[in-house]
C-alpha cells in the first residue's frame, strides 16, 4: 500500500525533491538516488547526499520544490519540529507527501518513537501553517489483523511458518481485496496500517 500510495503521488515530486529519512527503501518505490533527489538521513552508513536531522534541516529557507517523507515519522520524537523544518524549505506552493505507519511494526527493532493520527495531522498542520490536501488511510481493521497475523506467523518454527503462510497468504489477499473495494463499516475505519498525507505549503 505505502508502494502504490508513493507511485500514485511521483507526479507531485517534481522540480528540487527532498527526501526525508531517504537512506534506505521499502518497497519497489526507486531510490532517490535513482531519481536525482536530495537524500537526507541521519545515518552515514546509508550514505545519503547529506547527513542530518529531518527536525534540524541543513537548508536555506525556499529551497525545495517538493519533499517526500516515507515511513520515518515513527522515529521522530518531536516530528512536529520536522514539519516546521518541511514549510520552511519549501517553496511557495510546494508539496510535501508523507506516509506514516501507525498499526503495523517500523522495523526489526521495533523503534516506536510516537505514532501519529489522522487528527494529529490536521491539527499539526494547521498549527504549522501548512494546507492539508489529503489524509488517506492504508487498509482498515482487516488489512491490521492480517498485518498482525502475517508477523506473528514470520516468528514461528520453519515448516509450521511455511504452513501457515500457505493456508494464510489467500485470506490475506481476499481481505486487502475486500476492503479496498467494498465499503466498510465505520468501525472498521478506527484502525489502519498508515496513512498517506499530502500537504501544501500555501
Amino acid at each position: 500500500m505505502v508502494d502504490d500510495d508513493l507511485f500514485a503521488c511521483q507526479y507531485l515530486l517534481t522540480g528540487k525533491v527532498l527526501d526525508l529519512g531517504g537512506g534506505r527503501t521499502r518497497g519497489k518505490f526507486p531510490h532517490g538516488r535513482e531519481l536525482g533527489w536530495t537524500i537526507l538521513d541521519i545515518d552515514f552508513n546509508l550514505r545519503p547526499i547529506v547527513v542530518g536531522d529531518a527536525q534540524i534541516l541543513p537548508f536555506a529557507n525556499n529551497s525545495f520544490d517538493s519533499a517526500k517523507c516515507s515511513e520515518l515519522t515513527g522515529y521522530l520524537f518531536e516530528p512536529l519540529k520536522m514539519l516546521r523544518e518541511v514549510k520552511r524549505v519549501l517553496k511557495s506552493g510546494g508539496i510535501a507527501v508523507f506516509t506514516s505507519p501507525f498499526l503495523t511494526p517500523f522495523d526489526s527493532d521495533q523503534h516506536d518513537s510516537i505514532r501519529l493520527t489522522s487528527a494529529w495531522w490536521v491539527w499539526a498542520a494547521k498549527r504549522v501553517g501548512l494546507q492539508v490536501e489529503k489524509i488517506k488511510p492504508q487498509g482498515y481493521m482487516m488489512t491490521v489483523l492480517a498485518d498482525a497475523e502475517k508477523y506473528w506467523i514470520g516468528h514461528w518454527w520453519k515448516p509450521l511458518r511455511i504452513i501457515g503462510y500457505l493456508i494464510m497468504i489467500p485470506v490475506y489477499e481476499l481481505l486487502f481485496w475486500w476492503e479496498q473495494r467494498v465499503p466498510v463499516p465505520d468501525y472498521f475505519k478506527r484502525f489502519t496500517t498508515g496513512f498517506l498525507v499530502i500537504l501544501r505549503k500555501t
